[in-house]
């Protein structure tokens, strides 16, 4: 008799296993789907244009050296 419960309880959890697997399988597949298409529209931003200065920028507002600044 307890053979026969112990198998009914494995074969329950077998079985509510393979359908959450299922269901994920299918939730993963449908999301894969829904998301190739959005990330082929974005364009990546040009960073890198910014990210160096121009060879002719003189800053107005320069600090003076630390050996004037130290007098006080």
């Amino acid at each position: 008799m307890a053979n026969k419960k112990e198998q009914k309880k494995k074969d329950r959890e077998r079985r509510v296993a393979q359908k959450k697997h299922d269901a994920d399988a299918k939730r993963h597949a449908q999301e894969k789907t829904t998301k190739e298409p959005a990330r082929a529209t974005l364009a990546k931003p040009n960073l890198s244009a910014n990210a160096v200065p121009k060879t002719d920028y003189v800053p107005i507002n320069k600090k003076s050296p630390f050996s004037q600044r130290r007098g006080g």
